[in-house]
């Protein structure tokens, strides 16, 4: 067997791989950062995402209890999202309900802060008087 300088074989296998012993462990501090940014990221997406649902089915519901003629209860009001405005805005014989509310993405030193709106507008309904 022909043997070439520089070109030996290692004679164990701890001996072989004692030179790639540190590089796990660096790869691996690398990528937990990155992990738990990504989903940081995602977990913040996905309660947008809720909280825009959230909105939107609440001001369709609540346009047509304000076209009623009807006040907006409390409960509707508790079952808001924290920080909610609601402004009522009548135009002719439509009324339109709008919802702001601001949401922070993202973790504590890399926050930002968001607003979402929706609104639906609804006819306004007559009012008889019914005991007169």
């Amino acid at each position: 067997m022909v043997r070439v300088k520089g070109c030996g074989l290692r004679p164990s296998f701890k001996a072989r791989n004692q030179f790639d012993e540190g590089f796990a462990v660096a790869e691996f501090a690398v990528t937990i950062p990155a992990l738990l940014f990504v989903a940081a990221i995602m977990t913040s997406t996905i309660g947008l995402a809720i909280t825009q649902l959230k909105l939107e089915t609440s001001a369709g519901a609540g346009a047509r209890i304000v076209g009623r003629g009807d006040p907006l209860p409390d409960s509707f009001k508790a079952g808001l999202p924290s920080n909610t405005k609601i402004e009522v805005l009548p135009s002719g014989d439509l009324v339109q309900l709008h919802l702001i509310s601001q949401r922070e993405v993202g973790f504590q030193p890399f926050s930002h802060a968001v607003e979402l709106h929706a609104s639906a507008f609804a006819r306004l309904e007559p009012v008889f008087d019914e005991f007169g």
